[in-house]
């Protein structure tokens, strides 16, 4: 172990993808950098995670199980085990390419009022398929923290494989809210780090998220809380950025909240492709409520003609030109937010 590099822990909360274990630990073993302590926590796992995970601990990693499932709460616990300067946390079921590590300590190292960053993703399915994404951002920069705040009202720009923390803006934070649910508490973590800290985004793809049907954030879906939680979450964040003097957080609530309405009918989509329409009723009936105007828009009225005749007939027919896809690939290439300076990352 380098002594003259910081430590750099890479947590690991698993919960019953074990399919995906070895690619996930391997391509934390396999980073460029050299100093990196890696700890999975399993969340009482009904497969064979352990036996999977139990595979490396020869190879050095730290590999610990919960008793009983105690849910995203995995987060902060993996945080108390972790002993690095820099911590980020890969779920069991994404990856990371070689070089992930290694260049963004290299940026926080040179910049010492940047607390967190994000490199950019593409997705990959159960089979290793690879959906190639558009970068969120138009280049790589850094920025200060609070010109960042109104974007995580609007979008959700990374997952959690995608950043890389410095330890201590994670602990001024206090870290994971984890009474909220697994996707907001990324989004929300974002947002308080930018309370705190600056940002800094790598243009370059050096994460790949993982798309399946036994991801968390599908399951989230399925129960309903995700769109209830963000609609939470949006309204939380306002009154803090208007607390904090950040009027342009506050001025962002009605276009996150048409923005969750337009997804909501997106999900609705997908519940109709799954077969279940009661579930996309409610999110059509929610999509209302969050954003009144909804009505016009031609796709709620689509969804909702959809469904009329789905819960009349009991079988869900769906017209040729519906969207099947809620995870499509979105044409993105933002400017970055004010006050952003450029910022070149080789290769």
């Amino acid at each position: 172990m380098n002594k003259r590099l910081p430590l750099v822990s890479i947590m690991i909360p698993n919960r019953n993808h074990a399919s995906f274990l070895d690619q996930c630990i391997e391509s934390a073993l396999y980073q460029t950098y050299c100093n990196i302590e890696i700890i999975l926590l399993d969340n009482c796992s009904d497969d064979n995670s352990m036996e999977v995970a139990s595979r490396y601990i020869d190879k050095g990693v730290r590999v610990c199980k919960n008793p009983h499932n105690i849910v995203n709460k995995n987060y902060n616990v993996l945080s108390l085990l972790a002993e690095g300067d820099y911590i980020m946390l890969l779920c069991a079921d994404d990856l990371l390419k070689p070089k992930f590590i290694e260049k963004c300590v290299n940026i926080m190292e040179q910049h010492q009022n940047v607390g967190y960053v994000h490199c950019d993703r593409d997705y990959i399915d159960a089979s290793g398929n690879i959906t190639e994404l558009d970068p969120f951002y138009s280049c790589s920069f850094i920025a200060p923290g609070q010109s960042v705040l109104p974007i995580y009202m609007l979008t959700d720009v990374a997952q959690p494989a995608q950043c890389l923390m410095r330890r201590a803006a994670f602990n001024k934070i206090l870290g994971y809210d984890t009474e909220i649910d697994h996707t907001n508490a990324d989004k929300d973590l974002w947002f308080r780090l930018s309370l705190v800290s600056d940002y800094a985004y790598i243009r370059e793809k050096f994460s790949l998220i993982r798309i399946h049907e036994s991801r968390e954030t599908t399951a989230g879906f399925r129960r309903f809380f995700h769109p209830l939680a963000i609609y939470l979450m949006q309204d939380i964040q306002a009154k803090w950025g208007e607390l904090e003097g950040y009027e342009d957080v506050m001025q962002r609530l009605p276009a996150a909240h048409r923005k969750l309405s337009s997804e909501s009918l997106q999900i609705a989509l997908s519940c109709l492709m799954e077969g279940d329409a009661k579930l996309a009723k409610k999110y059509l009936i929610f999509s209302q409520l969050v954003f009144s105007e909804i009505v016009d828009d031609e796709n709620y009225k689509l969804i909702q003609t959809i469904i009329s005749n789905s819960l009349r007939t009991g079988e869900v027919t769906m017209p040729k030109n519906a969207e099947q896809n809620m995870f499509l690939s979105r044409k993105r290439s933002y400017d970055p937010p004010g006050g952003y300076t450029a910022i070149e990352v080789r290769s």
